[in-house]
């Protein structure tokens, strides 16, 4: 995590700071996106880029990463954690406002994440089990070529193991997954953008 993309995020007009103050920042990526339409949303800048959808190219290794964690997980029963997910989820903190302006329904199931708002410019979501408590949030500003996207995970303890977890996943995360996500997201996008400019080019002929 650059101290400049913290900086940067840290200028940004989000309620994810005063909603997460406090939670501590795992890892903060900066990716830049060409082209795109004005104005458009962030869950259709998610959505164009492919994140959590099966058009995301991933790697081998990172999906070879998943399998495996998923198996461990599955092996130790830390992704059951239902009673986990009634007394520390922070749904019940999302008021009614805050649900009506989501564009995604808070509690909605996102792999293994639930939504807790998507507003026009801001996604948040977390995931709980008995390793961690864990929050990513995406977001874009404008910029001169397209947009800057940002994604941010925050970690909060959940118990004694979630250090050790953290120090045992963080270099595989921070080495491999996020830079295989980030690089799979902007080639979505520029594929995304290829398809608009053909379809553009087959209207107009």
């Amino acid at each position: 995590m650059s101290a400049q993309n913290e900086a940067e995020f840290e200028q940004l007009p989000l309620y994810a700071h005063k909603f997460l103050a406090g939670m501590p920042i795992h890892s903060i990526d900066r990716l830049e996106l060409p082209g795109g339409r004005s104005g458009m949303t962030i869950l259709e800048i998610k959505e164009k880029a492919g994140f959590k959808t099966a058009k995301l190219e991933a790697g081998r290794v990172t999906r070879f990463l998943f399998w495996l964690r998923g198996e461990i997980g599955r092996l130790f029963g830390w992704d059951d954690a239902p009673e986990l997910v009634s007394s520390v989820s922070y749904l019940s903190r999302i008021d009614e406002d805050q649900r009506r302006r989501s564009l995604v329904t808070p509690g909605e199931r996102e792999g293994i994440s639930r939504v807790l708002y998507c507003f026009e410019n801001e996604f948040l979501a977390e995931i709980i089990n008995r390793t961690v408590h864990c929050f990513w949030l995406m977001t874009a500003t404008p910029a001169p070529s397209g947009y800057v996207l940002y994604t941010a995970v925050y970690v909060q303890r959940l118990n004694w193991f979630t250090p050790v977890y953290m120090t045992l996943v963080g270099p595989m995360l921070k080495w491999i997954v996020y830079p295989a996500l980030q690089k799979g997201m902007l080639a979505q996008w520029k594929n995304s953008e290829t398809s608009n400019g053909q379809q553009s080019i087959a209207a107009a002929s």
